[in-house]
């Protein structure tokens, strides 16, 4: 729905600028026009999560961005490439979808200091939390009938219809590993961040993955209350130095902050 407010005129509403849906489908009906303007990012931002084929495909088409993760710089970038040469088979500049890798960060003032918050973490979680955590991936499979001191279990197709991409990864890493059931769920449920360190190693990891084409920014994630303002008060202004992180906001919607073009209004006249 379109509200043209012209105020000096004395309009409010355009009813020929009003576009309906009337929308006639096998369960419902609906006309379809809104009572609230039209949102200044021109739509809402679709976000695709996930890995799997039909998940980059769907992105490709569809999405403006996608929040995915993967555990190492090669696959990273085999992932960001695929995607990226999808979107032209899609008749999309690589532009119009932004890639965030999802990461886990400690920020300490040594070696020792990230170790001890990473110990400080994983001793949170309980072997049974662990097991409960790993199984809502596998459609909330039970671990607990399963040794825990034993090979990780063959599974077979379990979990294809949930989190597809990180259950494969999870039977490949364990079986690539030799790792037990025990090991698997601790790591799924405390996993030791990727990018942990002074500010200045945190921010060289961050910077490699966007120069080599990895990712176009990431989401940060954090085990602690202390993560994110450790990170946004000694990482990032590591970052805005190196002029990888902004100074101002470059706008006033999520869509701008993200460096997303406003898609174009059918309807503008």
């Amino acid at each position: 729905m379109l509200l043209p407010v012209i105020k000096q005129a004395g309009n409010f509403f355009n009813p020929h600028k009003l576009h309906t849906l009337n929308h006639h489908g096998d369960y419902f009906q609906v006309a379809g026009p809104l009572n609230i303007g039209r949102t200044p990012q021109g739509r809402p931002i679709i976000f695709q999560a996930g890995a799997s084929a039909d998940g980059k495909k769907l992105a490709a088409q569809h999405a403006d961005a996608i929040f995915t993760h993967q555990e190492s710089l090669a696959e990273a970038k085999a992932f960001y490439q695929d995607v990226k040469s999808q979107l032209e088979i899609a008749g999309r500049h690589p532009d119009q979808l932004h890639i965030f890798q999802g990461v886990s960060v400690i920020v300490g003032d040594s070696e020792e200091d990230v170790e001890q918050q990473y110990q400080t973490t994983a001793a949170l979680v309980s072997v049974t939390d662990a097991l409960n955590y790993l199984g809502r991936y596998f459609e909330h499979h039970d671990f607990a009938q399963y040794p825990l001191d034993a090979p990780f279990p063959d599974l077979g197709s379990l979990g294809q219809n949930s989190f597809r991409s990180t259950t494969d990864e999870i039977k490949r890493n364990a079986r690539e590993r030799g790792l037990t059931l025990r090991q698997v769920a601790l790591e799924a449920a405390s996993p030791r961040p990727r990018f942990s360190g002074t500010p200045e190693q945190v921010a060289d990891g961050l910077q490699q993955w966007f120069d080599e084409k990895a990712a176009d920014g990431f989401i940060i994630q954090g085990g602690t209350p202390d993560t994110f303002p450790r990170f946004v008060e000694q990482v990032v202004p590591v970052l805005q130095a190196r002029g990888l992180f902004r100074h101002e906001y470059p706008g006033t919607t999520l869509r701008a902050s993200l460096g997303l073009t406003t898609p174009a209004n059918q309807f503008a006249q």
